[in-house]
């Protein structure tokens, strides 16, 4: 038996959607998973010792399904870590799934749920799983999710040499908002949710809830942020609790040294597994 698994990218919250919104992109991380008399794993040609959350979580729903390891598995990871994008959740997303399929239990609905408690909140996982532009929430203690076209069919995404961990990010957030913030983005969520199908407009994608907060950690961010909403009439927002940044559509820019951008179209795909 072979698995071949792969999660994509995903930038969460997406303007003032905080928690909620999220969107697949085409960037992928895979696993590929062999039966084996030992268990191992094995990234660009070398044994990975210690453990991550693709491995937790895998270790997790394999002792739940009383399975034993005797699996090869040969990662490639292309989403960068701590950036904002979606690394973590695919990871996780990864881990449960990989478990359900050897033990023939795949559920989409199940692998949402598990990787969303894990988390601790369902916007990344939610894309993740199910691919495109979701809307995700908990409700009676229930987590739900929708998976609609995507917004944009392509990003410009700017990653810079520092990162943010989601941890450290949410230590930034507010504990009380005032109604007027409050008012602000449900008005814009709701634009944008009213709009779905048409040209976003860049003022629908602003935010009183997390962004400023969590630009404001590094100023040199801050600054290129406001420099390039100066520049472009497209939606400008920060990559879930950051640290890269996301422009609507295909844009070359001039970054600072050591920065890097992406082209990357919107992914409809969310999961994916496949059996050789």
């Amino acid at each position: 038996m072979k698995l071949i698994l792969s999660a994509p990218a995903t930038i969460a919250n997406v303007g003032g959607g905080f928690d909620t919104f999220a969107l697949a992109i085409n960037l992928r991380n895979e696993i590929i998973i062999e039966e084996s008399s030992n268990f191992s794993i094995i990234e660009k040609g070398i044994k990975i010792e210690g453990e991550d959350l693709f491995l937790k979580s895998f270790k997790m729903m394999m002792r739940k399904y009383g399975l034993d390891l005797n699996y090869k598995i040969e990662k490639k990871t292309m989403i960068p870590p701590k950036k904002g994008l979606g690394s973590s959740a695919a990871s996780v997303v990864l881990g449960i799934a990989a478990a359900m399929a050897i033990n023939g239990s795949l559920s989409r609905k199940r692998i949402f749920e598990i990787a969303s408690e894990t988390e601790g909140h369902p916007d990344n996982a939610a894309a993740c799983v199910y691919g495109g532009f979701t809307v995700s929430g908990r409700f009676e203690n229930n987590y739900v999710a929708r998976s609609l076209s995507p917004i944009f069919p392509y990003l410009t995404i700017v990653i810079p040499p520092f990162s943010t961990s989601t941890h450290e990010a949410r230590k930034v957030l507010p504990k009380i908002v005032s109604l007027e913030d409050a008012v602000f983005n449900v008005q814009h969520v709701a634009m944008v949710v009213a709009n779905l199908g048409k040209k976003m407009k860049r003022e629908f994608f602003e935010d009183k809830l997390h962004q400023e907060r969590r630009l404001s950690l590094y100023p040199e961010l801050k600054e290129f942020f406001e420099r390039i909403k100066s520049k472009t009439n497209d939606p400008v927002f920060i990559c879930g609790s950051g640290s890269a940044l996301a422009v609507a559509g295909i844009h070359f820019l001039d970054v600072p040294s050591g920065w890097e951008v992406l082209h990357k179209s919107a992914s409809k795909r969310g999961l994916t597994v496949r059996r050789l």
